[in-house]
């Protein structure tokens, strides 16, 4: 089997090593360790990716570390008013047989952990999941801004506060409670008028990431040169208002493995067959957060109204209409599909 090295440090590139583990690769090694410049400080993993981790052997351990939410809001970001409520927990385990965890990134880190492995430079595979190019300082339009309290018990729901301009995203790991706000490059969160559950994290939070609000996420073109294929953020950033497609570097490392595997004898129809199907894959995640950058960004205070009233008559009246609508996201088994 192929000698890998996977260069990169971090969650695309654990996956990747455990993946390959699984698959029978045994002359691993892993370098360039060093941080992608930014990961999110927690994340909500979907039933896709919490598949993946469990396939990984460390589903337990994900567990123990972890939160499972009961249930997934949308709120005016002033008033509080609820506009949408939809179920998690074991509604979400149910129909899609994983379920929604959040997760602070050092727990993750942990959890997928390979293990000490040789810190060679090369192989005869390479694995490359390093942070693809952000934009310049001019480019950027908004910046995230991230608070993180302690509690003595987490909360129930993942909240999605929207405002005028500005956005905020609420959520409870095992220790703490999450805001991540949304926010115009020169403004600060407590400068905007927030419900009043908001208002210590927007005081405590601290510039974390810049970003260009209004592009959806771009799809690396090629996912392979040589003897080198990428992974995760070198192929597929994400978008911050899309946080469930933040770690989808995990099924990049779960298809990968398998494509090696069932390719032993020509890494490069490996590659091309990964790229096949990865990249049909986040096209489309790409085309969704496009969508939720059009919603949530309207300009004007009908067309806002109008956004309103679509998304509570949505949850509210149609909710399985409004589930049907994600299940193509969550539902993708790369762990069935790719063995």
């Amino acid at each position: 089997m192929y000698a890998i090295n996977v260069a990169g440090g971090g969650i695309t590139a654990r996956a990747t090593l455990l993946a390959c583990r699984v698959a029978g690769f045994n002359d691993l090694s892993w370098s360039g360790r060093d941080e992608p410049e930014y990961q999110p400080p927690a994340a909500t993993l979907a039933a896709n990716l919490t598949r993946v981790v469990n396939a990984l052997g460390r589903g337990e351990a994900l567990l123990e570390h972890g939160h499972v939410p009961d249930r997934e809001q949308v709120r005016i970001a002033t008033s509080g008013f609820l506009l949408a409520e939809l179920p998690l927990g074991r509604f979400i385990h149910d129909r899609y047989s994983a379920p929604h965890i959040n997760i602070d990134n050092n727990s993750l880190h942990e959890v997928l952990d390979p293990g000490a492995l040789p810190a060679q430079t090369h192989g005869q595979v390479t694995v490359s999941v390093e942070t693809a190019p952000t934009p310049t300082d001019r480019e950027t339009t908004h910046t995230l801004w991230h608070a993180s309290i302690e509690h003595d018990q987490p909360a129930h729901a993942n909240v999605t506060w929207l405002g005028t301009g500005a956005h905020a995203w609420q959520f409870s790991t095992r220790s703490l409670s999450h805001v991540i706000f949304s926010l115009p490059r020169d403004a600060t969160p407590d400068s905007y008028p927030w419900h009043a559950s908001l208002t210590p994290a927007s005081v405590a939070a601290e510039p974390v990431h810049h970003f260009v609000a209004n592009e959806a996420p771009t799809v690396r073109e090629h996912w392979y040169a040589g003897a080198c294929a990428y992974a995760g953020a070198a192929c597929f950033e994400g978008h911050p208002y899309r946080r469930e497609a933040n770690h989808l570097g995990l099924e990049d490392a779960w298809v990968l493995s398998r494509m090696l595997e069932n390719y032993e004898e020509d890494f490069a129809d490996g590659f091309a067959e990964y790229e096949r199907y990865r990249r049909a894959r986040l096209n489309r995640v790409a085309r969704q957060a496009a969508a939720a950058v059009a919603l949530y960004d309207r300009s004007g205070a009908w067309a806002r109204a109008l956004r309103n009233v679509n998304i509570a008559v949505a949850a509210r009246f149609l909710p399985e209409i409004a589930m049907q609508r994600v299940d193509w996201l969550y539902n993708y088994d790369c762990i069935r599909g790719f063995r």
